[in-house]
């Protein structure tokens, strides 16, 4: 790393995020710890985001990029991946627009990073706050309350209990959980796959199998609030709601399934990379049982068929998808 780099580049997907953007640039603005670069990507936002961004330059006094992509991508996937091939800083760190930081934030997480040669420093804990521009409520929240720890510890080297974890759903997805090296992320070629859901949970997942050093900090440095306008809670027919879901279940799994077989764990435990897939697919399964409830088991094959493209690679996956939805239609009418 060149000496002049920052110790950190925060990285700031945007999309239509004018109603929140500056508070979040604000609270990086107060930051304790000031060696750091913001890289601000815009995902073709069609609203007064990137504007609001420029009035911001000179405040940060060259410390802030902002990059505009061609076309629209649909999730924070392909932002987050342009802006770590800008990235200069030591570490990485994901902030969300509509999100912001408390002041020690960065000082905090680096400090933590530095201490124990951290190449993932996991914070349990966070806030979250009310949907006003500028809050006014922050509550404390953990993913696990029972298993959250009390003071900065190293994760269990043992790879069966990291995958465990991610089995067992004990380990957070989200991307601003997580401040990373960035040369841990550059030499195992970690990105987001470009989908527009679930690209988050895939990730993790490389991250727990890849990372060496895994720090668990109880801190709450990250203040969320819940967004209505979020891909998830978007309004979708059945037929579309079957669509955005098809596509990265095919596309995660087959990723998945590439990815664990450069691991001999896994080829020698197959029962295990079951279990993971089916954390990613359940996951999708349960944003699909509406449309799975109102649509005709011919019209699930259709849309699944179709969404596949006649390949017959995933014959069976489309039958496994068929007793899926069969099951959970089964379950949703009694």
């Amino acid at each position: 790393m060149d000496k002049n780099s920052p110790k950190v580049s925060v990285i700031i997907p945007v999309y239509n995020a004018e109603k929140y953007l500056s508070v979040c640039l604000e609270s990086i603005l107060i930051q304790t710890l000031t060696d750091f670069e913001v890289i601000v990507v815009d995902d073709c936002s069609m609203d007064n985001s990137v504007a609001i961004a420029e009035s911001y330059l000179e405040r940060f006094g060259g410390r802030l990029k902002i990059l505009t992509l061609e076309e629209n991508t649909g999730s924070g996937a392909v932002p987050r991946n342009v802006g770590l091939e800008y990235a200069r800083g030591k570490y990485v760190y994901f902030v969300d627009a509509d999100d912001l930081l408390i002041d020690i934030a960065l000082e905090e997480l680096y400090n933590c990073a530095e201490k124990y040669q951290a190449e993932v420093v996991y914070a349990e804990a966070l806030l979250t706050c009310d949907a006003e521009p500028i809050p006014t409520k922050f509550e404390t929240a953990f993913w696990e309350p029972a298993l959250t720890v009390e003071e900065p510890i190293l994760e269990s080297e043992d790879f069966a209990k990291r995958v465990q974890k991610f089995v067992d759903i004990k380990v957070r997805w989200t991307p601003w959980g997580k401040f990373l090296r960035r040369d841990f992320l550059i030499d195992n070629r970690i990105k987001f796959l470009p989908l527009t859901i679930v690209e988050d949970g895939i990730w993790t997942f490389e991250l727990l199998c890849l990372a060496k050093s895994w720090l668990r900090i109880p801190t709450p440095l990250y203040v969320y609030r819940s967004n209505e306008t979020s891909v998830t809670r978007q309004q979708r027919s059945p037929e579309q709601l079957l669509k955005f879901w098809t596509n990265p279940l095919i596309t995660g799994i087959d990723y998945l399934d590439k990815f664990m077989n450069r691991f001999e764990f896994f080829q020698r435990h197959q029962n295990y990379s079951v279990r993971v897939i089916n954390v990613i697919a359940n996951e999708c399964f349960q944003f699909m049982k509406k449309a799975f409830k109102e649509l005709e088991p011919r019209e699930l094959y259709e849309i699944f068929k179709q969404e596949f493209q006649h390949d017959k690679e995933h014959a069976a996956l489309i039958a496994y998808l068929l007793f899926i939805a069969n099951t959970y239609r089964n379950e949703l009418t009694k």
